[in-house]
């Protein structure tokens, strides 16, 4: 899925420590570092975009949360 961050793949689901999860990663990124690094959201079978989702195993937001501020802000 297109989304702000990036192009998005949704790899798969399955379950990590119990919980069952999204494997994501990015095709195509705003910071090229992102690229084919998975990364996890916690399960939702409504979600339907990327702002559906919430990082999954406890973790307050994205690995690429921060710095997709820091690009926006100066891109503004």
């Amino acid at each position: 899925m297109s989304a702000l961050p990036g192009k998005v793949a949704v790899d798969g689901v399955t379950e990590i420590y119990g919980e069952k999860v999204f494997v994501l990663s990015f095709l195509q990124g705003r910071d090229p570092n992102w690229c084919k690094r998975p990364f996890f959201a916690r399960y939702d079978e409504k979600a339907t975009w990327l702002t559906d989702l919430v990082p999954a195993m406890g973790e307050k937001e994205f690995f690429y949360e921060n710095k997709l501020q820091e690009i926006l802000k100066i891109q503004s």
